[in-house]
């Protein structure tokens, strides 16, 4: 996280010449992010083929297993949904923010916005506590149906209210959509909370 408001803000390679004048030919062309992003890929790469080799390879054997046997739980949803209000959030700062910060925040934000919103529909899909669920529960079956149909009427009310802003401000479809997937996301892990605590209640 350091090195990520370090690239974004500060931007190291920007104050080097050679670096700065290739960024002018090519637009404001964001070389520090790959570079950061390549340096962090191998430098962890390496860390862990040469110091934790054998360490690595029994905790992924470990994984395995616990994955198996259904032991590895997913990320609550007040922390998942947490994770994706703060990069909204940083969207809609990206959104609002002039030209030089707009393109670092969306950047940063829109990515990550979307990786959990990713891990969102996959509970959508395939419900349940556990990181690899039973597809042959036939509640979480019976939970998946439900979900699935309240993502559907939310997707087609959004889609309405997204037909009526363009007609009517279209400037700020760019905006609404990100709120618009989140919404979508959130109601049918709404109705799973409900269904999953009226289930527990009755037994």
């Amino acid at each position: 996280m350091a090195g990520c408001l370090l690239v974004i803000f500060y931007r190291p390679l920007a104050h080097v010449s050679a670096f700065r004048a290739f960024e002018e030919r090519h637009g404001g062309y964001l070389l520090d992010d790959f570079v950061f992003v390549a340096i962090s890929s191998v430098g962890q790469f390496l860390y862990m083929h040469f110091f934790r080799r054998g360490e690595w390879a029994a905790d992924q054997a470990a994984l395995r297993g616990a994955l198996r046997q259904g032991r590895v739980k997913r990320i609550p949803l007040w922390a998942r949904w947490l994770f994706i209000l703060c990069f909204l959030g940083l969207i809609v700062l990206g959104w609002m923010a002039p030209p030089p910060h707009r393109t670092r925040l969306l950047a940063l934000g829109v990515p990550l916005f979307l990786l959990f919103c990713a891990v969102e529909l996959n509970l959508v899909v395939h419900p349940g506590e556990a990181l690899l669920p039973d597809r042959r529960d036939e509640l979480l079956a019976f939970f998946k149906a439900r979900m699935l149909q309240a993502g559907y009427v939310a997707a087609i009310a959004a889609l309405a209210a997204l037909y009526l802003a363009y007609l009517f401000a279209p400037a700020c479809i760019g905006l609404l959509l990100p709120l618009v997937l989140a919404a979508c996301l959130l109601i049918p892990s709404l109705v799973y909370i409900r269904l999953d605590r009226r289930a527990a209640a009755d037994g």
